[in-house]
């Protein structure tokens, strides 16, 4: 396991891991926002990256707490005419989802408090970026529990007892 504090995230993880997935990536997070990434030699939003890795046979799961704000959306959408973004991602919103977890390919995975955002695991400058921690773990007996944890909640294992079950946008089960 390695220790990743602040821009380490970006440096360590969202730039080696994350923008190198060859099979999937499941995240869990509360918040999505706009958020830019340096892929190869740019920088590009996450709409983007994963339009490109989409493209390259990538899947992507997403389940957040919170609707993504408007700039991620809009940028989604421009990328999506076709419908061949929304045909390799999944979103999945729950408003009980405070985790934060970034799977890539079953073989890694961050966790720690860094939401789907700029000052999270994006391209933020030091003077503008969260105080976040996050603890890299590879291989995949470390990484299992975190794959059947982010399972047992995508198939809406919590869903029948659930407390908001009320007022979710789309429980998981349904």
């Amino acid at each position: 396991m390695k220790t990743l504090w602040d821009r380490d995230i970006f440096e360590k993880f969202s730039v080696t891991h994350l923008c190198s997935a060859e099979r999937f990536v499941w995240i869990a997070t509360a918040n999505i926002k706009m958020t830019f990434l340096r892929y190869k030699s740019k920088f590009v939003s996450f709409p983007d990256l994963m339009s490109i890795l989409v493209n390259r046979g990538v899947s992507f799961r997403i389940i957040h707490s919170e609707v993504p704000s408007k700039p991620f959306r809009d940028r989604y959408e421009r990328i999506d005419t076709k419908g061949k973004l929304s045909a390799g991602v999944e979103f999945l919103q729950c408003p009980r989802m405070h985790s934060k977890l970034f799977i890539v390919d079953g073989s890694s995975v961050m966790v720690g408090s860094a939401n789907l955002t700029g000052a999270g695991i994006g391209a933020k400058s030091g003077k503008k970026r969260n105080f976040e921690i996050g603890f890299l773990l590879e291989g995949q007996e470390d990484v299992e529990p975190f794959v059947d944890y982010f399972d047992f909640i995508w198939m809406g294992g919590h869903c029948t007892d659930c407390g908001y079950r009320s007022t979710c946008p789309g429980p998981a089960d349904t």
